[in-house]
């Protein structure tokens, strides 16, 4: 990968992950796009509005049309998810967009003049950024240590995203009742009311057509059973399932008779075209209440498959790491593991109790030379460490697959690099979406 110029410094853009690449390019194409046209304005138009006036309004729509590019990736579009590596890396960007919007939105309000007489813009403004910004805390809340401020339950969490595009309609009714240099631009107004009412449409189709034409299937529960002390294993059956999945993706569920008929993501641990199984470790409120069980004969309604998370993507040489549950992806990975792709396997759990798969990993692993599973429970031999992993050829030679906790992720990440994997080789799984 060549290197670029920045402010007189070289970047080797080999040096950060496939994922970042992306995320970086895709918002770097929005912002280029969006100067572009502005620049274009300027120039063509000038002397319409004081210099303040149009760095405000500069600010001001950008952070309009990234709302409304996040109300487009709300949609789940698949031509989206496999452009940004997985709906994982898709929500990653959403949330990197949500805190630009933030800051941008802030710094608008500190540069935008202040009309001397009553307008209608003193109310919406104040009105909007507040909401805005209280909506953009509290959706960020998981990730940031004010988490503890707001600790918010996943389906309250999840309800409040649904109404993100009343704020792309709050920003487009504040910004048509001001006199705006934008308005008096015509192709300048085309671009940034055109992108607001795509976001808008996108919205709308989300609240109101998703669930009617999105990829949705209709399952049954098979069986549903307690593993070790806190994991359930549901089997979903269904005679028309058609969507097909790679190993290591994860789907949507919501069932008909469990805890609660609210959507969670879980990654599918295995199963044919017709079956699906999930491994549900209780973490939250609702896994807590799945230890109970489901019906039997129960319906369950499944949203996807998504993620690209799967081993087709690496070398031949391939070290997977997983931590505790994040075990899931690699049983279907390791079911579906080719003949030609060299696999070790490291599992780490508290102790052997929690390696409620090791059974089936090591039926796995007997029919399948290419495919070496360890078990490492760290109350007997501590952490695990990847220098100590007996590696079949050179480190800079392998492709990495992580999935755990965030802190274990990190820690292996760390490892690897100071072995010499390439960054551009380990590719992992978000352990939690929002």
């Amino acid at each position: 990968m060549p290197t670029v110029l920045s402010n007189g410094l070289e970047v080797d853009l080999s040096s950060l992950a496939p994922h970042v690449r992306t995320r970086a390019g895709f918002l770097g194409l929005i912002l280029l796009l969006h100067a572009t046209i502005w620049v274009l304005a300027i120039i063509l138009w000038p002397a319409l509005a004081p210099a303040r006036q149009v760095a405000a309004e500069v600010i001001s729509t950008f952070a309009l049309v990234l709302l409304s590019v996040n109300l487009i990736l709300i949609t789940r579009a698949r031509f989206l998810e496999r452009l940004l590596h997985g709906l994982d890396k898709l929500f990653a960007t959403h949330r990197a967009i949500g805190l630009a919007i933030g800051l941008l939105v802030i710094a608008h309000a500190i540069i935008v003049p202040r009309p001397e007489e009553f307008a209608v813009t003193r109310l919406l403004g104040p009105a909007t950024l507040l909401f805005l910004l209280g909506a953009i805390f509290v959706a960020s809340a998981p990730r940031f240590p004010w988490r503890r401020l707001v600790p918010i339950k996943y389906h309250l969490w999840k309800f409040g995203h649904r109404f993100i595009g009343f704020f792309v309609a709050m920003a487009v009714a504040h910004s048509m009742v001001a006199v705006t240099y934008t308005r008096q631009v015509p192709y300048l107004a085309a671009y940034v009311y055109g992108i607001a009412a795509l976001g808008l449409a996108a919205w709308l189709y989300r609240e109101l057509l998703f669930w009617a034409t999105g990829p949705f299937t209709t399952y049954e529960v098979d069986r549903a059973r307690l593993l070790g002390d806190d994991v359930t294993e549901v089997i979903l059956k269904s005679s028309d399932a058609s969507q097909l999945r790679s190993p290591g993706q994860f789907a949507f569920v919501s069932f008909e008779k469990g805890p609660s008929r609210e959507q969670h993501p879980f990654t599918i641990s295995s199963g044919s075209e017709k079956s699906v199984r999930f491994s549900m470790k209780a973490s939250g409120d609702f896994t807590n209440k799945l230890l109970s069980g489901v019906p039997e004969g129960s319906k369950a309604r499944i949203e996807g498959p998504y993620g690209a998370f799967t081993f087709s993507r690496g070398r031949l040489h391939q070290l997977w790491l997983a931590g505790g549950i994040g075990i899931t992806p690699f049983l279907s990975m390791a079911e579906d593991l080719d003949e030609k792709t060299r696999v070790l396997l490291a599992w780490s759990v508290r102790d052997m109790r929690d390696a409620v798969y090791h059974d089936e990993l090591s039926l796995i692993a007997r029919d399948k030379s290419n495919l070496r599973v360890i078990v490492h429970p760290t109350s007997e031999l501590g952490h695990l460490h990847v220098a100590k992993l007996q590696l079949e050829t050179e480190p800079a030679d392998y492709s990495a697959f992580l999935c755990g906790p965030l802190p274990m992720r990190r820690a292996f990440e760390r490892q690897l690099l100071e072995l010499g994997v390439p960054r551009s080789e380990i590719y992992f799984e978000e352990f939690r979406l929002r």
